[in-house]
């Protein structure tokens, strides 16, 4: 088999009878996305791929963009033994990222929770004790956050990421209340 190490990992995963791991690889994810690839004649084969499990902030997402508010990089490792026609799945690393402009959209903007949200928002401003009622009304939605945030597909999202995102939603909802 001549060519380069991809092309021989490609190869042999097309002709072989051996299914790939049951996590929701694809040939084609491995030709899109994978890199250091290496191969052993009748020995093994492996790649590196990189995933980015996603949290949709809300139903919706952000309307119009296909990008996600947050997001893990995951980058794993698959080794697959050609002797006895085991899969070796390493994961190598995962981080954790937020765009903050898109959490706020997502949780926020438009539709029934943005209709919801800022009905808060008026009551808290015509309310006498605009703290209290801002409690009262938000006091759910922070929970909902800090409940929504803890994980994503069994990873724990950083505590320090989580409370930044629930940090940056209550102080946008305090500056459209107008409480500083």
């Amino acid at each position: 088999m001549v060519g380069t190490a991809r092309d021989r990992v490609l190869t042999a995963l097309e002709e072989c009878d051996i299914g790939l791991p049951e996590d929701g690889l694809t040939l084609e994810k491995i030709r899109e996305r994978a890199f250091g690839f290496q191969f052993e004649s009748e020995e093994v084969l492996s790649f590196r791929i990189e995933r980015h499990p996603t949290m949709y902030l809300s139903d919706m997402g952000v309307p119009g963009l296909d990008a996600s508010p947050a997001r893990f990089h995951v980058v794993t490792e698959y080794h697959l033994d050609l002797t006895d026609e085991a899969w070796h799945i390493d994961e190598r690393s995962s981080t954790f990222e937020y765009e903050p402009w898109m959490v706020i959209e997502a949780e926020l903007g438009i539709g029934p929770v943005g209709e919801a949200i800022q009905e808060g928002i008026e009551q808290v401003t015509a309310a006498e004790d605009p703290e209290e009622t801002f409690e009262n009304v938000f006091g759910s939605w922070i929970d909902h956050w800090e409940e929504k945030f803890d994980e994503l597909d069994g990873r724990n999202v950083p505590e320090e990421d989580k409370e930044a995102i629930v940090d940056l939603l209550v102080g946008e909802l305090q500056e459209r209340a107008e409480l500083d």
